[in-house]
Protein backbone atom coordinates (compact mmCIF):
# COMPACT_ATOMS: atom_id res chain seq x y z
CA UNK A 1 0.00 0.00 0.00
CA UNK A 2 2.73 2.51 0.58
CA UNK A 3 4.08 1.92 -2.82
CA UNK A 4 0.70 3.06 -4.25
CA UNK A 5 0.97 6.53 -2.30
CA UNK A 6 4.52 7.13 -3.88
CA UNK A 7 3.20 6.52 -7.34
CA UNK A 8 1.53 9.98 -8.10
CA UNK A 9 4.92 11.28 -6.91
CA UNK A 10 7.32 9.64 -8.98
CA UNK A 11 4.64 10.12 -11.74
CA UNK A 12 5.54 13.68 -11.49
CA UNK A 13 8.97 13.24 -10.73
CA UNK A 14 9.39 11.65 -14.31
CA UNK A 15 7.06 14.43 -16.20
CA UNK A 16 9.30 17.35 -14.80
CA UNK A 17 12.70 15.25 -15.76
CA UNK A 18 11.08 14.03 -18.90
CA UNK A 19 12.43 17.63 -20.46
CA UNK A 20 15.97 17.59 -18.84
CA UNK A 21 16.53 14.03 -20.45
CA UNK A 22 15.41 14.93 -23.91
CA UNK A 23 17.90 18.09 -23.48
CA UNK A 24 20.80 15.77 -22.16
CA UNK A 25 19.89 13.09 -24.92
CA UNK A 26 20.08 15.76 -28.21
CA UNK A 27 23.47 17.31 -26.23
CA UNK A 28 24.65 13.70 -26.27
CA UNK A 29 24.15 13.29 -29.77
CA UNK A 30 26.27 16.24 -30.55
CA UNK A 31 28.90 15.75 -28.55
CA UNK A 32 29.01 11.88 -30.42
CA UNK A 33 28.77 13.70 -33.60
CA UNK A 34 31.92 15.93 -32.19
CA UNK A 35 34.07 13.15 -31.44
CA UNK A 36 33.04 11.10 -35.39
CA UNK A 37 34.43 14.17 -36.67
CA UNK A 38 37.94 14.26 -38.27
CA UNK A 39 40.89 15.74 -36.00
CA UNK A 40 42.47 18.99 -37.18
CA UNK A 41 45.63 17.84 -37.91
CA UNK A 42 48.65 16.32 -35.70
CA UNK A 43 45.80 16.07 -33.21
CA UNK A 44 44.68 13.53 -30.36
CA UNK A 45 41.98 13.67 -28.16
CA UNK A 46 42.81 14.99 -24.61
CA UNK A 47 42.74 13.44 -20.97
CA UNK A 48 39.42 14.37 -20.73
CA UNK A 49 35.87 13.03 -22.17
CA UNK A 50 33.62 16.34 -23.54
CA UNK A 51 31.93 17.76 -21.07
CA UNK A 52 28.73 19.38 -21.28
CA UNK A 53 27.12 22.54 -19.50
CA UNK A 54 23.55 23.97 -20.04
CA UNK A 55 22.12 27.26 -18.10
CA UNK A 56 19.47 29.23 -19.56
CA UNK A 57 16.75 32.28 -18.56
CA UNK A 58 13.51 33.14 -19.44
CA UNK A 59 13.07 29.56 -21.43
CA UNK A 60 16.33 30.14 -23.59
CA UNK A 61 18.74 27.37 -23.69
CA UNK A 62 22.43 27.32 -23.86
CA UNK A 63 24.93 24.92 -23.81
CA UNK A 64 28.74 24.28 -23.90
CA UNK A 65 30.20 22.33 -25.04
CA UNK A 66 33.84 21.39 -23.61
CA UNK A 67 36.48 18.77 -24.69
CA UNK A 68 40.74 19.14 -24.51
CA UNK A 69 43.07 18.29 -27.44
CA UNK A 70 46.83 17.78 -27.41
CA UNK A 71 47.94 19.54 -30.98
CA UNK A 72 51.13 20.62 -32.77
CA UNK A 73 48.79 23.28 -34.82
CA UNK A 74 48.46 26.59 -34.36
CA UNK A 75 44.91 27.72 -32.18
CA UNK A 76 43.89 29.35 -35.03
CA UNK A 77 44.20 26.46 -37.62
CA UNK A 78 42.11 24.28 -34.72
CA UNK A 79 39.50 27.24 -34.78
CA UNK A 80 39.23 27.39 -37.89
CA UNK A 81 38.98 23.92 -38.50
CA UNK A 82 36.00 23.26 -35.65
CA UNK A 83 34.66 26.69 -37.37
CA UNK A 84 34.11 25.36 -40.68
CA UNK A 85 33.30 21.81 -39.54
CA UNK A 86 29.31 22.56 -39.47
CA UNK A 87 28.35 20.05 -36.95
CA UNK A 88 24.58 19.50 -36.31
CA UNK A 89 24.18 21.25 -33.20
CA UNK A 90 20.87 19.87 -31.15
CA UNK A 91 18.39 22.00 -33.08
CA UNK A 92 19.71 20.04 -36.63
CA UNK A 93 20.78 23.81 -37.50
CA UNK A 94 24.37 22.86 -39.31
CA UNK A 95 27.28 24.65 -37.86
CA UNK A 96 25.18 27.28 -35.54
CA UNK A 97 27.68 27.47 -32.55
CA UNK A 98 30.84 29.89 -31.56
CA UNK A 99 33.99 28.18 -31.21
CA UNK A 100 36.88 29.20 -28.83
CA UNK A 101 39.60 28.05 -27.44
CA UNK A 102 42.23 28.41 -24.41
CA UNK A 103 45.16 26.92 -23.13
CA UNK A 104 47.02 27.42 -19.27
CA UNK A 105 49.71 29.55 -19.32
CA UNK A 106 52.12 28.78 -15.68
CA UNK A 107 53.14 32.00 -13.62
CA UNK A 108 55.88 32.96 -16.71
CA UNK A 109 53.63 32.84 -18.84
CA UNK A 110 54.81 29.70 -20.98
CA UNK A 111 52.01 27.56 -21.90
CA UNK A 112 51.94 24.76 -19.12
CA UNK A 113 52.45 21.91 -21.64
CA UNK A 114 55.80 23.24 -21.32
CA UNK A 115 57.91 24.93 -24.59
CA UNK A 116 57.57 21.66 -27.11
CA UNK A 117 55.77 21.72 -30.21
CA UNK A 118 52.49 20.41 -28.82
CA UNK A 119 50.04 22.07 -26.82
CA UNK A 120 46.94 21.59 -24.63
CA UNK A 121 43.97 23.31 -25.93
CA UNK A 122 40.63 23.24 -24.69
CA UNK A 123 38.21 23.76 -27.07
CA UNK A 124 33.99 25.07 -26.17
CA UNK A 125 31.60 25.29 -28.33
CA UNK A 126 28.72 27.23 -27.24
CA UNK A 127 24.94 27.55 -28.93
CA UNK A 128 21.55 27.87 -27.87
CA UNK A 129 18.90 25.87 -28.88
CA UNK A 130 15.50 24.87 -28.35
CA UNK A 131 14.97 22.71 -24.70
CA UNK A 132 11.35 22.79 -24.34
CA UNK A 133 10.68 22.52 -20.85
CA UNK A 134 13.91 21.77 -19.05
CA UNK A 135 13.98 23.28 -16.25
CA UNK A 136 18.00 24.62 -16.56
CA UNK A 137 16.95 26.72 -18.76
CA UNK A 138 14.38 28.97 -16.45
Amino acid sequence: MPSALLAPFALLGMVVMAPVWISDHKLARMVDRIQEHPLPATAEWGYFDPQVEVSGDSGDCWYTIRFELSTGATVQEVLSHYRQARIEDPDGDLGDYEVTAWTIFDESGTPESGPTSRRSLIIDLDGAYDGGFDMRCY
